[in-house]
């Protein structure tokens, strides 16, 4: 089975890792790809890593839709539930990378405004397959994560899911550039983010905070296996964010106390327990590093006891362009599609 995929949004850096896989998948075809700023152009104009692999022309979003059996949609959030519903009318499936579909409609309210489109919303499934696998075959709107949220989220479920989370955690990530997209703007400009590390949206402002709650609230109530119409606790994050000169990679340092006492080696063998048989999450007992995962779709987690402080300090590495957005929608894809879970995505980083 092959199917016919549009990317929307493909002159970014999420839409630029869809096409790269899609490539590589047995059972996809890019069909089209689409981008305002690049219309009419071919696709070397702005990936010249492309050059002569992919023999097509930047299109509109209509013409990318038209034909499509899947949309991927690497556009922001806003613009992107119109696109969905126009895709969804012309009979596609969608997997969407902006947050339009991660959350329902109140929460949605809450961090981004009034949702476009909440008559679809009953449809999408959160695409984080290690914790919504069972409900995701046969989706017809996969809402991939957000890039902070894969990495704060992967860092605490096995605590949530033990009640292990204390009353606040907080998480900390360090992250690249290429996490606030390609546009211009004058914190990315070379001579500022360079030799610098500037920390923003802290303070429970960062609008993954919402997303991390709801999806940890599913998994402390319901355990691994969680289903977006099942029951949730409630749960609070601190939730600060830092931007550093790396092009790309995010390291979440996530901190709770919990009640009770427990040891690093148990912690590691709840994990190791909590994530056997996900094929893109690695559990190891040294720390991890982002350089570890550059280029590749998986995460790297660690955790250990603070016996000082009483505290569990459990740490995740990822792409963000990887695992934390093109590999996992594409993930998310497969595992809506009933293809093998790993296919078109990449297990080894880029070293040195």
């Amino acid at each position: 089975m092959t199917i016919a995929v549009a990317v929307l949004g493909a002159s970014g850096y999420g839409g630029a890792g869809l096409i790269e896989r899609l490539r590589a998948h047995p059972h996809t075809r890019v069909r089209a790809v689409a981008s305002r700023q690049f219309l009419g152009r071919p696709v070397d104009d702005a990936w010249p890593h492309l050059a002569g692999l992919v023999p097509l022309r930047f299109v509109d979003t209509d013409d990318a839709i038209a034909g499509a059996d899947v949309v991927m949609c690497a556009t922001p959030h806003g613009a992107t539930a119109p696109l969905v519903r126009a895709a969804r009318d012309a009979g596609a499936r969608v997997v969407d990378l902006s947050a339009d579909f991660r959350l329902d409609a109140d929460t949605y309210a809450a961090w981004y405004g009034p949702h476009p489109h909440p008559e679809l919303l009953p449809d999408a499934v959160y695409g984080l397959p290690e914790l919504h696998r069972s409900e995701l075959p046969g989706a017809t709107i996969v809402a991939s994560p957000g890039c902070n949220a894969t990495a704060a989220i992967l860092a605490l479920a096995p605590l949530a899911a033990d009640g292990l989370l204390g009353g606040v955690a907080n998480v900390t990530i360090v992250t690249g550039a290429s996490g606030a997209g390609r546009g211009l703007d004058l914190g990315l400009h070379h001579p500022e983010l360079n030799e610098n590390a500037r920390a923003y949206k802290v303070a429970g402002t960062h609008r993954h905070t919402g997303e991390i709650e709801l999806i940890l609230g599913r998994v402390a109530a319901q355990g691994k296996d969680a289903r977006g119409s099942g029951p949730r606790t409630p749960v609070r994050i601190a939730f600060n964010p830092v931007l550093v000169p790396m092009n790309r990679g995010i390291l979440a340092v996530a901190v709770v106390r919990p009640s009770g006492t427990v040891d690093t080696a148990g912690l590691l063998a709840r994990y190791r327990d909590f994530y056997a048989g996900d094929a893109l999450v690695h559990v190891q007992e040294a720390l991890p590093q982002t350089k570890a995962v550059a280029g590749s779709d998986r995460a790297v987690l660690s955790v250990r006891w603070d016996e000082r402080t009483g505290s569990a300090v459990a740490l995740c590495a990822i792409d963000n362009l990887g695992k934390g957005a093109a590999g996992q929608a594409v993930q998310g894809m497969n595992v809506a599609f009933g293809f093998p879970e790993t296919a078109g995505l990449r297990f080894e980083g880029v070293w040195p």
